[in-house]
Order: structure tokens, then sequence, then C-alpha cells
């Protein structure tokens, strides 16, 4: 069932969850400060913990907080400010609760426990991760704001009031960058987070209305979730409505030059030219940059397409969408309830300086990517098998396939070069050719934290 935020009932049930999780805060700059508590400072660490949520101006907002200004926002521009989430790792919950407490309560919970480092998932040793990212992490607080510098100040502010009892390991940055749609993107170009799945009667209706879809009946593809979808019980809280999420941190390091001199040798050695030449990215991609499904026109330019989302893959080919395009490797969108059930909220954003409309050779090689971030109920049900048995896998998807539909070129961890299929006609079975393409995005780091819930967080210290 949909949630209606305006529903008086619905109240306690949102106030009780963190922001952030049903719906992306929207803010255009964030800062991500990841904190390590110091040996024997448990309590003054507790005590700040809960006064981010226990001030007048408190700086982790709960989902109703969260909701309530964003209607402020739309309906009269009031600046909804600061935004902060706070999350908590395993070594964390340690550090707080002790290891037995820890234990038991997220027992069952085994990727979570093992953390990122551990996990099974083709990623770089974490010796090569970025050193910041090396050292075990305790804590990650977001920060988002509009403004920038009053990003930076607010994060100046929190080193200096927790210097006493917390070791700042790191301050990552992030910025959103758009298009001259004014379109969220990403580093290689191409419209990014357009498919989300929807908590909200408003959203649902929105996307009805964006799709000129009047019957139900019409829908190829249903983005509508339940909360169940990413929010469990919060095991430290005696509380019903006390929910968190577990929550996906992965640095993602693009390299922009290599890829674009890619999609331009392959384009070449598939003999694409003119705008034909647009759809070699597509293919890799599953859009083109503004957002246009590759499945569902051979050409970019369609209307709305930077918030189309309502199409599936009942053509059952690879000939429109190559198997091993990145959308289609992480979202089948088959009608098994199965493939429903593994969809994350995600709640990624770029890093890094966006240069648009430069020469290919000036092009940055790494310092610019996307900081992934998802929330979900269970992570080995969910962002674990995206990455492991759908991403990594060259047998996924199943179907018509000329050859193996091979590796996810974005995210897929693997051999660095992979081999894929590709239509020089679209939608043409016959035309389907295979080559080789190198990988251009390499993982730096990350980490697993919870999202506890608003009431853990304001009587942590008692």
């Amino acid at each position: 069932m949909l949630i209606n935020q305006y529903n008086p009932q619905l109240r306690s049930e949102l106030e009780a969850i963190q922001g952030n999780i049903l719906k992306g805060h929207g803010r255009k700059y964030t800062a991500h400060v990841f904190l390590k508590g110091k040996k024997g400072q448990r309590n003054s660490t507790a005590f700040w913990i809960s006064e981010l949520v226990n001030k007048e101006e408190s700086v982790v907002k709960s989902g109703y907080q969260q909701l309530k200004a964003n209607h402020l926002f739309k309906t009269q521009k009031i600046d909804g400010g600061l935004f902060g989430g706070f999350y908590i790792s395993f070594e964390g919950y340690i550090f707080l609760e002790g290891k037995d407490k820890a234990q038991r309560l997220f027992s069952g919970n085994t990727s979570f426990i093992n953390g990122m480092k551990r996990a099974a998932l083709n990623d770089p040793e974490p010796s090569k991760w970025d050193e910041v990212y090396q050292e075990n992490c305790h804590f990650m607080l977001l920060l988002a704001d509009d403004s920038k510098s009053t990003l930076v100040n607010q994060v100046e502010k929190i080193k200096r009031e927790t210097s006493s009892f917390l070791q700042t390991l790191h301050i990552e940055y992030g910025n959103a960058i758009f298009n001259k749609n004014k379109a969220a993107i990403e580093h290689f170009g191409y419209a990014d987070g357009i498919s989300q799945p929807l908590f909200f009667e408003d959203e649902f209706e929105k996307y009805l209305n964006d799709h000129r879809i009047r019957n139900l009946k019409d829908l190829k593809f249903d983005p509508r979730a339940e909360g169940k979808l990413v929010l469990v019980k919060d095991k430290f809280v005696d509380e019903p409505h006390s929910k968190g999420s577990f929550f996906v941190y992965r640095k993602l390091e693009q390299n922009v030059k290599g890829f674009k001199k890619a999609e331009a040798e392959l384009a070449e050695k598939l003999h694409l030219i003119g705008v034909d030449e647009e759809r070699v990215g597509a293919m890799i991609v599953g859009r083109f940059e503004d957002g246009t499904p590759v499945e569902v026109s051979g050409h970019e330019g369609m209307m709305g397409a930077e918030r189309f989302n309502d199409f599936d893959y009942t053509f059952n080919g690879e000939s429109k969408c190559p198997f091993h395009a990145h959308i289609r490797k992480t979202n089948p969108r088959n009608t098994e309830k199965e493939a429903a059930d593994r969809r994350m909220a995600r709640r990624g954003i770029p890093f890094g300086e966006y240069k648009p409309d430069i020469p290919i050779d000036e092009m940055p090689i790494g310092g610019v990517g996307l900081l992934f971030m998802s929330f979900q109920a269970s992570l080995e049900d969910q962002f674990e098998h995206i990455q492991k048995n759908w991403a990594n896998n060259s047998d996924f998807p199943q179907g018509k396939a000329y050859d193996k539909p091979g590796l996810d070129l974005i995210i897929g961890q693997g051999k660095s070069l992979a081999k894929g299929a590709y239509a020089t006609e679209w939608g043409n079975p016959t035309s389907m050719k295979s080559a080789d393409f190198n990988h251009f995005v390499s993982m730096r780091g990350g980490e697993y934290f919870f999202a506890p819930s608003m009431m853990y967080l304001k009587t942590i210290n008692i």
C-alpha cells in the first residue's frame, strides 16, 4: 500500500524513521563525514549523537520533517535548509553497545556483521582502496544543502565539536550535476536516477500523469513499492514504529576520457556513423544521454526522456537493448515479484568537478565519479544479489542471447576487458556483432551501515 503523507494517522510512523530513506533529500551538495569513536569516549559520543536529533534545530531529520519541509518549499518556496542523516557500521554498534549485544541483535545479517571489506563481490582488495577507506569506520554523517558554503561551515563546526571524542577519518563531498535540460546526470553524461521505487501516493500519481497512463492495466513497468522493501525493525528500540534500513556506500571513480574514447572506437568498429553513433553508449548504459531508453527507440530525443520509465523487455532479444546494458543487468523489469523485491532506494550523487563540452583529450581520467548509496531491507537479497548475481554474472539475464550476456560494463566487477553483443541495426537480430569494451569505473572504497530509528538516536545517551 502506498503512503498518503497527508494522512495524520501515519505521522507517528514517518516521525519514527530517518529522512532520505523513502524519498531522496533533493539537495545539490552533500558532505559525507566518516567518523571513528576514540577509546573510552563512548558516553561523549552517544551524547553528541543524541543532540543531533534532540536539539531544537536538529541536524538529523525524520521522514516526517523531510516531507513537511518539501511541502513548504513546494507551496511557499521556503528553503528546507540543512539536511542530515546518521548511519552506523557494525563496528560502530560494537563501540556503542558492546560486541555481544551487537552480534545478538544483528544475528542473521552476516553481510552487515562482516562489513564490505569481506564481501564476496569481486571488489579490489581493501589494500588497493583509497587509504582513507582502509581503516574501519564507525559512523557516517550525511549532510546536504543547496549552499556549498553552508555545508562546508557545518562540517568545520562538527569537526570542532567532536575532536575530543571522535576521529574524523575522511570527508567526501558530492555535488549534483545536470545537463542542458536540467536533468540529473553522471560524469559519463547520461541521465541518472530515473528508475526508483515509489513509496508515496503523490509520486505514483505524478508517474501516471508523466506517462499519460489512464488505466493501470496499461502499465508496462510498475514502480510502486511498500515500505518493507527498505525498512526493518530497529531491534535496539522497543517501540513498534521504530524502523531502520541497511545502507550501502561505495565510491566509484570514473575514467571519463577512457570511456568516451572507447565509445568512439566501438562506433568505428561497428561502422556506426552520424546520429547512429550515439547508440553505442546507449547500448552500454541502456539509455541515451538524454534518458531515452534504447529498448524503446533507436535514437535519442524522446519527449520527457529524463523521466520516462514505463517500459519493459518483453521483446526478449538484445538487438535493441543488449543484455549486458547497465540498466538491464541491474533491473531486468520482468513481471516476476522476485525482481521487484530486489530493488533498492538509490541515493547516489556524483563527486568531482564536471566540465561539459570539452575535447576528449581534456576529459578527466580520475578524480570524478559517483558516490553510490542505497537503502534496502536486506544487504544479501538486494544490493549483494544485484551486484554479485546480476552485474558480475556474465550469464545473466537469460534470453535469446547472441552470445553470453557478459558483465555489466558500468558497475560489473571482474575481468577488465569484457565481451558484449551489439546490433549494428537497431532491432535487427541478424545484425549482431561481438566486441570488447574495457571497464572504466573503479571501486575506491566503501562500507555497510545501518540507518537507525529516530528513537534510537534520541535515547542512545540514556
